[in-house]
């Protein structure tokens, strides 16, 4: 007797969890999948917070009489505590471009991890 009663109370846990994680709620998603794109999008946020920080960094360096950096290797030898600052939210290595004595591009290569696709998080400083 005792056993057929946790046999339907984990029955109605696996429905109920079904229906929480697995029913379309909203824009005919399921409750997963909205939890998995708000991580997504909170990667994209922390990527750019993570480039205005690295951004940040590279302009203190250029106050010195060296100017921008050629690239991030040379940042680094100047800042070796940035170290993780220079990956993005999924791991993949920071582009720095500079465009001339006192412009700068950042590009993480987005949720694809592939440079230069529609999804890559570019920013000009």
């Amino acid at each position: 007797m005792k056993f057929r009663g946790l046999l339907i109370i984990a029955l109605l846990t696996a429905v109920v969890a079904y229906f929480i994680y697995f029913a379309k709620v909203e824009n005919g998603k399921g409750g997963l999948q909205t939890e998995i794109d708000q991580y997504a999008k909170t990667k994209i946020k922390l990527t750019q917070v993570n480039l205005d920080s690295l951004a940040r960094e590279i302009l203190s360096f250029a106050t010195g009489d060296q100017g921008l950096p050629e690239d991030l290797k040379q940042l680094q030898r100047w800042r070796p505590s940035l170290g993780m600052g220079l990956v993005d939210a999924w791991g993949t290595a920071v582009k720095y471009e500079r465009l001339s004595d006192t412009e700068f591009r950042l590009r993480s290569a987005g949720p694809d991890g592939v440079f230069d696709t529609p999804d890559d998080i570019v920013k000009d400083y």
